[in-house]
């Protein structure tokens, strides 16, 4: 049995089939899995606003990261849990959260910000880039997505490009493991989605 992410969620009986999530599905948590080679990535995205949203990462012994994410795209906190210990990444910004333009196609957008962990911090200039919008298969689900990329930049590290994917009719985003290098040349990839009370009925939970 799979340890369980301590989240407020109603429980759905065991052998209740799974479904497509929609957008109600947010409060109790709407689930992307994806497999790339053998590594498997569960991220559990929930929200309580639109311009709020969060998604969790599972790993073997429950949450591993939590991010939160300004309207469903744009990084505001990165925890990661190792053993007993939590670290929190904040990211602050020179405009206010209504400031940030609508996750769209075609959108471009660039800001600088205030990275900080704990009393260090550094500034990093991000740029969003989003793609056009495209019908994306995931399992046995259906839904038009907007990917697009969240390049970082800093004296510090250089700079970094995370790809990531959108879904417009859910107002959530996750890592786009899609277009990591090899897939389609020999490195398998596959992907679906559930809501989190179905996952956890899938684990006997």
């Amino acid at each position: 049995m799979r340890p369980l992410l301590i989240l407020a969620v109603l429980l759905l009986p065991t052998g209740v089939a799974a479904r497509c999530p929609v957008s109600d599905d947010i409060s109790r948590g709407i689930v992307y899995i994806s497999t790339l080679g053998e590594e498997e990535a569960i991220q559990v995205a929930m929200g309580t606003s639109s311009f709020l949203s969060s998604y969790f990462e599972l790993g073997e012994y429950g949450l591993t990261k939590q991010y939160l994410l300004i309207k469903g795209a744009y990084p505001l906190s990165l925890t990661s849990v190792m053993t007993e210990e939590a670290l929190t990444i904040s990211y602050h910004y020179p405009v206010p959260q209504t400031g940030f333009p609508e996750p769209a196609p075609g959108v471009n957008w660039q800001i600088e910000a205030v990275v900080a962990q704990g009393d260090v911090s550094l500034v990093e200039t991000h740029s969003y880039t989003f793609g056009t919008e495209r019908e994306r298969r995931i399992g046995d689900c259906s839904y038009l997505v907007v990917p697009y990329d969240i390049e970082t930049s800093s004296e510090v590290y250089g700079t970094q490009v995370l790809p990531m994917f959108y879904i417009p009719v859910l107002g959530v985003s996750f890592p786009d493991s899609s277009r990591e290098s090899g897939v389609g040349e020999g490195v398998a990839f596959s992907e679906r989605m559930t809501t989190y009370p179905d996952l956890l009925a899938e684990w006997g939970n």
